[in-house]
């Protein structure tokens, strides 16, 4: 049966986490902070599942498998469920890290390689991200300036507000810094190689591993990345985030009614970043609020959003 399924998801703790998500957003845990909420999920490390309809109770990869027809025929392209996509909140700095290329990755990894997006949800003054380098730099000369913790003086740190873009491609050292939340947009990967965490040390004194040697094999240290680069209008509802060979991504803006169609080329996801609402699709309707996301089915046919709604939505 297609039908919009509403989703939970994985969430998980780290040392930079922040409270936002199980404050404001509705996310549960029983650690001390959520940093990340896996909000559409197929990966083994972190699913989500559906929580309403005759898949209730179900994980999302499971579904899916019953029903491959779901994925679309471009979804069905891939030899993984594309795409996974985080809310994160970041009460400190991340670690100073890269992402492989899908070949790098599959060869040294087994899986594939992560290019990803960052929406800027809400952030708090004068909060910004890492991303590339002021100038590049040679291997040995980044070598260098981790090797002596001045790796951040060289890094491209670019301020940001509520509403922000950007499109991170692998290769790009980067980091997010604290007092962000974001709905991040990625390929469907778990794998980050960090150059730099700080010298920090978790509760029983360990400092988490780095991945030098890997990182500074699929580093580009001459990719740039700039604010909004990728955005382009599509009408008066609709923003063009970002598109690449992995997943599309456009912010909806909704004032009380918005319709679009989900055709058999690929699923959506729609997250509801503000506000509260509905979605109907397929004669099912649904209640929206702040966090939730929503998986639709390749051919769910005209679907129609209710209320003061920005959302995110996703596809391949």
């Amino acid at each position: 049966m297609i039908y919009p399924m509403k989703l939970n998801p994985t969430t998980v703790q780290t040392v930079w986490g922040g409270n936002k998500l199980a404050q404001k957003w509705n996310k549960h845990t029983d650690g001390d902070n959520i940093a990340e909420s896996w909000e559409l999920s197929c990966n083994p490390k972190g699913e989500s599942a559906v929580i309403n309809g005759e898949y209730s109770n179900c994980v999302l990869s499971d579904v899916i498998a019953q029903n491959p027809d779901f994925l679309g025929e471009k979804g069905k392209t891939f030899n993984f469920f594309p795409i996974l996509i985080k809310l994160i909140d970041s009460k400190a700095d991340l670690s100073i890290q890269v992402h492989p290329g899908d070949e790098y990755a599959l060869k040294n990894e087994g899986e594939y390689g992560k290019t990803e997006m960052w929406y800027i949800v809400d952030c708090e003054e004068g909060s910004g991200v890492y991303c590339g380098f002021e100038k590049p730099l040679t291997k040995d000369e980044l070598k260098d300036c981790l090797n002596n913790g001045t790796v951040t003086q060289y890094l491209n740190f670019i301020k940001v507000k509520k509403g922000d873009c950007l499109f991170i491609p692998s290769g790009t050292v980067h980091a997010i810094c604290g007092g962000l939340l974001i709905c991040e947009v990625q390929q469907n990967s778990s794998i980050t190689y960090r150059l730099y965490d700080y010298e920090r040390t978790d509760k029983d004194g360990n400092k988490r591993e780095l991945h030098i040697d890997k990182a500074l094999d699929v580093t580009d240290s001459s990719k740039t990345v700039k604010v909004n680069e990728t955005c382009k209008r599509i009408d008066g509802n609709i923003v063009r985030l970002a598109e690449c060979e992995y997943f599309t991504v456009e912010e909806i803006v909704c004032e009380e009614e918005y319709s679009f169609d989900v055709d058999g080329s690929s699923f959506v996801s729609v997250t509801i970043v503000e506000g509260h609402g509905a979605i109907m699709a397929n004669g099912s309707c649904i209640s929206l609020d702040q966090g939730d996301t929503v998986f639709l089915p390749a051919n769910s046919g005209k679907t129609d959003i209710y209320g003061k709604i920005k959302a995110i939505k996703a596809y391949c």
